[in-house]
């Protein structure tokens, strides 16, 4: 429903009843009549106010009042002369300081009132008002022009020239303005409030047993024609597919507590959104009620929210789309988030297995390497390193998308730990043969004094050792949209384990990533990519560990550019690929330590260098390195006196190196 400000008799005697003095509006005399039209205006510019204010008060002096009638008189004995009052309220309310000259044109009442409305919007437009604040503008710019017809009829009435005549000529002029301003004020009303305040959430559950539970809620604003207001409205639906248990319902409630809590925190910020880089705020939305999800009752669940505000700035829909499930056939539970706001795009997605241990100081490290992985990203985005591509705010943004990306990791991660202590007892010996190999792989690692290990030419931020924590893939995106300038930001982590037997032996073999990537998506050609990867591999004979392989490496390749205006093109400014590659294979047969050490690194590195004789003039940089270390630490004698022992030792090392090689 769309308001009709004229619409109401009510709301226009009120209005009526107001002056137009009490508006704070700077008046000016636009050149648009011939000479003697303008002199009439003028001298009804310069008297009309002194009538209204002054002279009135004077009236008793019988001189005065007939000096002032007569003028008067002679000023409205026509309908000509109360539409040249009229035309002076009217022009009294333009509040630009100059019009365009239209040579002897007279503009009409309602051109007048229509330049009134125009020019207090364009006033508005250039201090950058938001559609409140224009909306505010127009109603008062109705207001005065029904508080002009007000003047006109007040000083009429005062001098008792107020008859049939003279209201007819009112009364037709401004339901002419009406029809005028109807369309202009329609439409604005209907940008404005049908367009502004729109609310969705949409819920969706799904049980083990198959039963589908959807909840459906929205509001939205309108203006009614016949009260002027603006009005809410609002639905709710609940549909259930199927019977739900008590225990269902209490899983189900436990579910949208969370999804409640979330959503109180979209639409809050939501409602005071004017600016298009910033999305609702994510700083206090948590998924922690997925540790908790109740895997004996619920499959999974959806849900939506989304939000449609059309302002000065065009923010447009803001959504937040959330998918969570799980699968016992697969033992994986997947989450998949999304959400779309103004210029702002982020997106998620975790995949995670259900069987996993707790493991604190794993958690802390991956956490740690997220947080180095989009630093790594948000400072090699720009050549000064202060600064972002994203920009302060862009930043704020981004760390609050990953705040939630790395509360639903960790989240998931209890949720596994829980899981794993109610599932078969298959995966509890696999959980428990996994905590076996990393507790004897961190022995090894922290209390072996002839452990020498992984070079130290790049940290290890994935973390030496054996994770307990369950297996997973998880990548977060963050893209802010600026038209022709698209800065995107991607991280990835992942981990994968796998255990195996042949004969006595056992082992498993597990492989942490974690990758950066930052470019301008097609906008511009630089970019920035950074993978690490971690892989380590054990053998275990009667519980002790014979064999531990650790490989570590880091590569990063990047490029910048700078736009050239006198090609128009970007031109290459550095580029730059760097490696580094560190292995640590270690056997441990017969209390014989044998441990091999290879360090490598290479980096090529290319800058260009101003020149006037060279167009394409680059400096060249590289750097190449590498070592290879053999350690054995045992009772050599035995091996070399005893050839039994020595083809035991021998034997048992191939099977060994054979088990590793095969896995």
């Amino acid at each position: 429903m769309v308001n009709n400000v004229f619409g109401s008799q009510a709301n226009l005697s009120t209005m009526l009843a107001q002056s137009v003095n009490n508006a704070n509006q700077t008046s000016a005399t636009p050149s648009l009549h011939s000479s003697g039209d303008l002199q009439a205006i003028n001298d009804l510019q310069t008297n009309a106010p002194k009538i209204t204010d002054e002279l009135l008060s004077q009236l008793n002096d019988e001189t005065i009042y007939e000096t002032i009638y007569e003028t008067i008189y002679e000023t409205i004995s026509s309908n000509q002369k109360v539409g040249d009052i009229l035309q002076q309220q009217l022009t009294s309310l333009f509040i630009i300081t100059s019009t365009p000259s239209t040579l002897n044109y007279k503009l009409s009442d309602e051109e007048l009132a229509l330049r009134t409305v125009i020019s207090s919007q364009h006033e508005g437009l250039l201090k950058n008002e938001n559609s409140t604040q224009l909306i505010e503008r127009l109603n008062t710019s109705v207001k005065n022009i029904h508080g002009a017809y007000a003047n006109t009829s007040d000083i009429l009435s005062s001098l008792g020239q107020l008859g049939h005549e003279q209201k007819t000529f009112l009364a037709s002029s401004q339901q002419r303005v009406e029809r005028t301003l109807n369309p202009y004020m329609e439409s604005a009303n209907r940008s404005k409030y049908e367009d502004d305040d729109n609310y969705l959430f949409e819920l969706s559950v799904k049980t083990k047993e198959g039963d589908v539970i959807n909840i459906t809620f929205n509001s939205s604003q309108g203006f009614d024609e016949k009260t002027g207001e603006a009005v809410d409205g609002f639905g709710i639906s609940y549909e259930v597919e199927g019977d739900l248990s008590e225990a269902e319902h209490a899983a189900l409630t436990q579910v949208m507590t969370g999804v409640g809590e979330m959503a109180d925190e979209f639409f809050k910020v939501s409602e005071n959104s004017f600016n298009p880089i910033i999305v609702p705020n994510q700083t206090d939305m948590s998924l922690d009620f997925l540790a908790g999800f109740n895997s004996e009752q619920l499959a999974g669940f959806n849900v939506s929210f989304s939000t449609t505000q059309n302002d000065a700035l065009d923010t447009g829909e803001n959504t937040l789309d959330l998918s969570y499930s799980i699968d016992e056939a697969t033992n994986q539970q997947a989450l998949v988030f999304k959400s779309e706001s103004g210029k702002n795009e982020i997106d998620f997605v975790l995949d995670m297995s259900t069987i996993g241990s707790k493991d604190t100081q794993q958690m802390q490290q991956y956490l740690a390497s997220l947080d180095q992985s989009l630093e790594d990203s948000r400072v090699n985005s720009t050549e000064d390193s202060k600064d972002s591509a994203f920009g302060r705010k862009g930043d704020e943004t981004m760390q609050q998308g990953f705040a939630l990306f790395k509360g639903a990791f960790t989240s998931m991660s209890s949720a596994a730990e829980r899981y794993s202590n109610i599932e078969s007892l298959a995966d509890k010996q696999f959980n428990d043969g996994r905590a076996m190999v990393a507790d004897l792989v961190d022995n090894m690692i922290a209390n072996d004094p002839r452990y020498q290990g992984l070079g130290n030419k790049a940290p290890n931020t994935l973390g030496a050792g054996v994770s307990k924590l369950a297996d997973f893939d998880a990548t977060f995106s963050y893209a802010l949209d600026g038209g022709d300038y698209q800065p995107k930001s991607t991280i990835e982590l992942s981990q994968a384990t796998e255990q195996t037997q042949l004969g006595d032996l056992s082992g498993l073999t597990q492989s942490k990533n974690v990758s950066s990537h930052f470019d301008y998506q097609y906008s511009r050609p630089d970019y920035y990519d950074k993978e690490e990867s971690y892989n380590v591999g054990t053998a275990v004979k009667n519980k002790e560990l014979v064999g531990l392989d650790q490989s570590h490496e880091v590569d990063v390749d990047t490029k910048m550019y700078a736009f050239n205006p006198q090609t128009n093109q970007y031109e290459l400014q550095m580029a730059m690929q760097e490696q580094t590659i560190s292995k640590s294979d270690i056997r441990l047969i017969d209390d014989i330590w044998l441990e091999e050490n290879e360090n490598s690194y290479n980096m090529n590195k290319k800058e260009r260098v101003e020149s006037d004789e060279k167009q394409d003039d680059f400096k060249t940089t590289s750097s190449h390195s590498h070592n290879k270390l053999v350690t054995l630490i045992g009772d050599l004698d035995k091996l070399a006196e005893n050839k039994d022992v020595r083809r035991e030792y021998l034997t048992n090392l191939s099977q060994v190196n054979f088990f590793m090689d095969k896995k």
